[in-house]
């Protein structure tokens, strides 16, 4: 006789998933007003990588006041992201990871923070693998390349359609990554169109991780990502009946007969969800970056075959993630503390990034930056779903760079950026306006 299995909870209602962000975002302001530099800079603080600082001289790892263990330290950092015994879920935890229904201040619990509705951004080690090893031969690091010409195509299509002025985030780094994505992935135009609103209601999923959301902001994310899923499903079940050549109908593709097309859905979910804001982050600091060092911008206008270094900078300068989220699987040893299994660290990978015990003059923008056996980032290494999209999200930004530097060597800015509110996470500019000469 089968064992019964319990039913998922129910989703929490607009009155319990209310108070929980209430409470959470309410330990970070207190917190940060004691001047806890983590807290600070969870409340969105300009200055995060003075923060970042303020870290790294706690020593290597420190406890944050929130309960949290925190590291700005180049080589702490980068030992954690490809540590085994940290993850993204709670040890022996299955189902969802959310603490909606939590007594915060009992468990002090401030990770997993608004519910999603899917395992996106925590999946567990077994569906990491799988998913590792169904983009591997389709959208992996010997493989993405396979699809740069379809993202180049989508890309131009892009610039053709630019007027002399326009936003780098609205008119460019968006549509330019949702039409490359839908190019590489073989989808249909009518779903391209509906992704460009689409992912701006999925943004915040990256920050919503570690910052609690408005609660009307939480509701249309959770509402957009089903949305996605409804149509990488559809894809998937269209691209069964009749293949064609984009990555989809690989992905379908490989492995022995059986696979689970969920699979596929799930790998393509990610790389809508994720990967795409990665690329647009990516994308808009890049080119922000560039349009401040007037040395780096003409280097890449005298030859834009660079733009794969300036994505391999703009990651490390201002990587599209400063913050990674992270779980103790058992007991392990951190920069000489013992940390039990199910403590809760945080990497802050920008400041981690500006360590100048890892990299020479490390807050100087340069595309020649030495990139030999030693050199190292973070920004989308580790054993969760940055690893996992940061082939196709590498080629993407590239694909936009190289035809931005090709075609727009006159580009200039017209203003100052503007940022995101509620985005500490990923930082993720929301607008600058720009004009080709």
């Amino acid at each position: 006789m089968p064992t019964p299995t319990s039913a998922p909870p129910a989703a929490p209602t607009n009155s319990e998933l209310g108070r929980h962000l209430l409470t959470v975002r309410g330990f970070h302001f207190v917190f940060g007003a004691l001047g806890d530099p983590y807290a600070r800079r969870l409340r969105g603080e300009a200055d995060h990588l003075s923060l970042g600082e303020l870290v790294r001289d706690r020593g290597p790892l420190h406890r944050s006041a929130l309960g949290t263990w925190v590291t700005a330290d180049g080589e702490t950092s980068a030992g954690l992201l490809d540590d085994p015994l940290l993850g993204p879920r709670h040890p022996a935890s299955e189902g969802l990871q959310e603490h909606v229904r939590d007594n915060v201040w009992e468990t002090w619990r401030t990770c997993h923070v608004t519910p999603l509705g899917e395992d996106l951004l925590t999946p567990s080690a077994a569906d990491r693998d799988r998913l590792a090893a169904l983009l591997g031969p389709v959208l992996g690091p010997r493989t993405c390349a396979a699809w740069r010409v379809d993202a180049e195509r989508a890309v131009h299509r892009v610039l053709d359609g630019l007027p002399p002025h326009f936003d780098l985030v609205s008119d460019l780094a968006r549509p330019a990554i949702a039409g490359s994505l839908t190019a590489v992935l073989g989808l249909p135009d009518a779903t391209r169109a509906e992704l460009l609103d689409l992912l701006v209601a999925c943004g915040p999923a990256l920050d919503s991780v570690l910052c609690p959301p408005r609660l009307p902001v939480a509701r249309a994310m959770t509402q957009a990502l089903r949305r996605v899923r409804e149509l990488m499903a559809a894809a998937v079940a269209d691209h069964l009946i009749a293949p064609t050549d984009g990555a989809m109908s690989a992905l379908l593709a490989v492995g022995p007969g059986g696979r689970d097309p969920g699979d596929t859905v799930m790998a393509a979910l990610l790389s809508t969800v994720v990967g795409a804001e990665t690329a647009i982050t990516t994308v808009a600091n890049a080119v922000m970056a560039l349009l401040q060092h007037d040395e780096q911008w003409a280097l890449m206008r005298a030859d834009p075959g660079r733009a794969a270094d300036a994505v391999e900078e703009t990651l490390r300068w201002a990587p599209p993630v400063t913050l990674r989220s992270l779980i103790t699987q058992a007991e392990v040893q951190i920069g000489g503390e013992t940390l039990e299994a199910d403590q809760h660290v945080v990497v802050l990978v920008d400041a981690a990034q500006r360590d100048p015990a890892l990299y020479e003059d490390p807050d100087r923008f340069r595309l020649d930056r030495p990139r030999g056996p030693g050199f190292t980032h973070m920004a989308l290494t580790g054993q969760d779903h940055l690893g996992l999209v940061a082939p196709l999200v590498r080629m993407q930004c590239t694909a936009v760079l190289r035809a931005v530097a090709e075609r727009l060597p006159g580009l200039r800015a017209e203003g100052e950026p503007l940022g995101r509110g509620r985005s500490p996470v990923v930082r993720a500019p929301l607008s600058l306006r720009l004009a080709q000469k």
